[in-house]
């Protein structure tokens, strides 16, 4: 009782926006409270009237007062949460000054009254502890005897499974091989049946060109002829109107076609086959992918749990915070204590990961969430069931769960890898342009795990990669 107390009190003295205890507390004329760099961070320099992050009321530059007893609320569950990490029973809070050696356990007097431990033998942890120092000692002897005399032949599976390895190494290195020469020389072959096809097309060209640049010129010849001919006399007019005759019907000759339709049938038959071949290489590659990366899962928003505050788009691979609240049902999947949305689908078992991209902005928090995530709470009430990292407005990284906590980045990732490993109770982060690992969770799932995504900037949005 005293613990969730505590913990409660620790709630109410967190500041909001910084998830931290509050230090230098104000409060605002709507009567919501935060931190002094906090609030002054959201006027912005100079000091301008802005939306509080609670309700969004009109916040005035000065308007904002120091709130004295959130202060001191703060400063009790600071030395609270100092006293809580003092090694003490954390059933009744006493000094854990006794040794239960049937449970091999320390107590508190407390503790050795209770039933679990009134008919067990107790002693005073001091002398305990002397005692079963002498009993590592004797067991130290023969553990060295033992390390001395360990022969373990678990080297020899490893020798056998580094030999697989390396065979099926070679394996897969022969067979991309054998398929890149396979591709190489289909497609040398495709690539001299377009190349003999395109230098038939180009002499067919050049012929037709000819043809018509012939025709043209015995066409002007003949007007010419026939115009000055026509007027002549008679005699002179029939000497050689053979001749002029015979021009006109070789100018009435059809002119051959540009393409002849062999080559037009053997260019068509030859884009079908590319286009097959082109296809059948689609195929072969997304059938690769898919089959080499199981793990890979497609991830989209649920619109059912979005907050009022946050905006999707109509694939629902996009969030964004708009700038006022939305009407939307108030039902128990949504959250409306934090402006947060989880992703769908859900996790029973087994490994997966998605991609997001976040952009220059911050302000923002992506991971995971079980289903009984507080959703009409603080985002501090919530941290117990949340794995997530987030950037905060001064650009500082933070690992987010039960109590935040600071994160050291060289570089900022604009692209991230969410992995899930349901059994060993891993959410691991990395950097998705160069796969360097940026946190990594250890938990214990019994439920249902969602991707989850938090906004707090309007200059920043959440994209799911495809």
């Amino acid at each position: 009782m005293a613990q969730s107390l505590g913990q409660r009190l620790e709630a109410e003295a967190t500041c909001p926006l910084c998830l931290e205890l509050f230090s230098a507390p104000v409060v605002t004329e709507c009567g919501h409270s935060f931190c002094g760099r906090c609030l002054r961070a959201v006027l912005g320099t100079p000091p301008r009237p802005a939306a509080c992050p609670q309700c969004r009321a009109v916040v005035a530059p000065g308007s904002p007062r120091p709130n004295v007893s959130l202060r001191a609320v703060a400063e009790l569950a600071a030395a609270l949460a100092e006293e809580a990490r003092r090694p003490l029973c954390p059933e009744h809070g006493e000094a854990l000054g006794l040794f239960c050696q049937s449970c091999r356990c320390p107590l508190c007097p407390l503790c050795r009254e209770g039933p679990p431990h009134r008919r067990h033998r107790v002693q005073p942890a001091a002398e305990a502890a002397r005692e079963l120092r002498e009993t590592l000692q004797s067991n130290l002897g023969f553990l060295r005897k033992e390390r001395e005399e360990f022969k373990p032949r678990g080297e020899e599976k490893s020798v056998s499974l580094l030999g697989r390895m390396a065979s099926e190494r070679q394996s897969l290195r022969d067979a991309f091989q054998q398929l890149q020469r396979c591709l190489r020389e289909r497609e040398e072959a495709l690539l001299a049946q377009l190349d003999r096809a395109r230098g038939e097309l180009a002499e067919e060209r050049r012929a037709y060109v000819s043809s018509v640049s012939e025709r043209k010129s015995l066409l002007d010849t003949l007007i010419t002829e026939i115009e000055k001919k026509r007027d002549q006399p008679v005699v002179e007019f029939l000497m050689d109107v053979g001749k002029t005759l015979s021009s006109c019907e070789a100018a009435k000759a059809p002119i051959p076609e540009p393409v002849s339709p062999e080559l037009q049938r053997t260019i068509e038959s030859l884009s079908e086959t590319n286009q097959l071949v082109m296809g059948a290489m689609a195929k072969f590659k997304a059938n690769l992918l898919s089959e080499t990366d199981r793990e890979r899962v497609k991830v989209t928003l649920d619109p059912e749990t979005a907050s009022p505050y946050l905006f999707l788009s109509k694939d629902c691979r996009t969030v964004w915070l708009g700038e006022w609240q939305q009407n939307l049902p108030d039902t128990p999947k949504r959250f409306t204590g934090s402006p947060s949305v989880l992703g769908s689908p859900g996790f029973t078992a087994g490994r997966h990961y998605w991609e997001l991209e976040v952009g220059d902005g911050d302000s923002w928090a992506a991971g995971v969430a079980v289903e009984s995530v507080q959703r009409k709470d603080s985002l501090s009430l919530a941290m117990g069931k949340i794995w997530a990292m987030r950037l905060d407005w001064d650009r500082r990284y933070t690992a987010l769960h039960m109590v935040p906590a600071p994160l050291a980045l060289k570089e900022e990732p604009r692209r991230i890898r969410v992995h899930l490993d349901y059994e060993a109770g891993q959410v691991t982060f990395y950097n998705a342009e160069n796969m360097t690992q940026i946190l990594q969770f250890k938990a214990s799932f019994t439920e249902t795990v969602f991707p989850y995504f938090w906004l707090w900037s309007q200059e920043t949005s959440i994209q799911l990669c495809a």
